[in-house]
């Protein structure tokens, strides 16, 4: 694989780009305790996002890992999980707020810490979406990468921490996507210090999917997807 790009994102740190189809996108957890908020809107027409009651009522899950994919809310693929270290990435959790961050893990400023003060992935989205020309009304559901969430048959939601040191995933973009990404704590996290840990970004020359894909060919809906991107390639021509 070529190498096109690599990235340290550090504690707190946000990051979003425009990438084209076919890149793969690897992100390898530095720390014990390491959480990436993720989410992925067509670049050439944002209002189209991922759905992620989509994405789990198609493939019959509740989290994500290695054979999954995010699939936009026009039932398309955007991107799909080809690689997996870590095995569970949770998708109903959500962002966290900053007001969240303040009362867990002391208050923060930028003033008196600068680069290295306590951050929210609501806050750091809403920069990243304005920067790209969207807004808050843009916002829409998120991937927790490394981390893992349980549900009781009462539907109560309970984070189970994990190392995630060395832990990777890889990603492919099966449509252009903007990429959004947040080092940021997951909301159920119930550490006391705020995380410290590094994440690696590196994005590779990928290939694109065909119908034999594992990802494609694991259910009926996600081969539909692929068909969706092919009829949407085919009629741009």
């Amino acid at each position: 694989m070529k190498l096109v790009y690599t990235k340290r994102l550090l504690p707190g740190e946000k990051w979003s780009e425009y990438l084209s189809a076919n890149k793969l996108i690897r992100l390898i957890a530095k720390a014990e305790d390491c959480n990436v908020v993720m989410s992925a809107y067509h670049a050439e027409h944002p209002e189209e996002k991922y759905n992620m009651p989509d994405s789990l009522k198609a493939q019959h899950t509740f989290f994500l890992t290695q054979g999954n994919l995010l699939m936009s809310d026009n039932g398309k693929m955007l991107l799909s999980m080809v690689h997996d270290t870590y095995g569970w990435h949770d998708t109903v959790c959500g962002h966290t707020l900053l007001r969240k961050i303040n009362d867990q893990y002391g208050p923060s400023d930028y003033q008196t810490e600068r680069n290295q003060r306590h951050r929210g992935s609501y806050e750091n989205f809403s920069i990243e979406l304005f920067r790209r020309g969207l807004d808050k009304r843009d916002l829409s559901s998120v991937v927790n990468l490394f981390s893992k969430v349980t549900a009781s048959k009462g539907g109560e939601l309970s984070y189970q921490p994990e190392n995630t040191f060395n832990k990777e995933v890889v990603l492919r973009t099966d449509a252009p996507v903007l990429l959004i990404l947040s080092n940021t704590p997951h909301p159920l996290n119930p550490a006391r210090e705020y995380p410290k840990g590094e994440i690696q970004l590196e994005v590779y020359e990928g290939k694109p999917a065909d119908l034999l894909d594992s990802v494609v060919t694991s259910c009926e809906e996600n081969t539909r997807a692929f068909e969706n991107n092919l009829a949407e390639n085919q009629l741009k021509g």
